[in-house]
């Protein structure tokens, strides 16, 4: 079982559901983790190795912020043209607890469709106050229940 201190102090990356039923995928050096993703890590591995070969069905938008920022744009457009939302913490040490939007799917892949083990990562960070077509930055401090690691 992987727990919180095997991978502390590194990328986070996990998944979550929103209010509508929507799957956002959420990735961050060094940032803040809801407590949750450690229920069933192993779910999150399998669905970041599915999000990696799955096939694109829709487009990427990608946020102002994410434009201005100017770095490559692969990770939050493949992850767009999967049908999920793409957050990412800005870098840095400390364990950030805001995600910011980096690309939005044209049509977002709704949970009910997405594969089982996508679904069963999603379901470990439910956020039902959240829609993510909506926001362009969540911060998780009062939300969910979280973990920061040491950097």
């Amino acid at each position: 079982m992987i727990t919180r201190w095997d991978i502390e102090g590194t990328l986070a990356r996990w998944f979550a559901v929103d209010a509508d039923s929507q799957l956002g995928v959420f990735t961050g050096p060094y940032a803040a983790w809801p407590a949750s993703v450690f229920d069933d890590y192993q779910a999150v591995e399998a669905a970041d190795e599915l999000l990696a070969s799955a096939p694109l069905i829709t487009e990427a938008i990608f946020s102002a912020r994410w434009r201005a920022s100017g770095a490559s744009p692969t990770l939050p457009s493949l992850e767009a043209s999967c049908g999920l939302y793409s957050f990412d913490a800005d870098l840095g040490y400390g364990g950030q607890t805001v995600y910011y939007l980096d690309a939005a799917p044209v049509r977002p892949l709704p949970e009910p469709e997405a594969p089982l083990i996508l679904r069963r990562a999603a379901r470990l960070v439910c956020l039902p106050s959240i829609r993510f077509a909506t926001v362009t930055q969540i911060d998780l401090s009062g939300l969910v229940p979280i973990v920061v690691g040491g950097g």
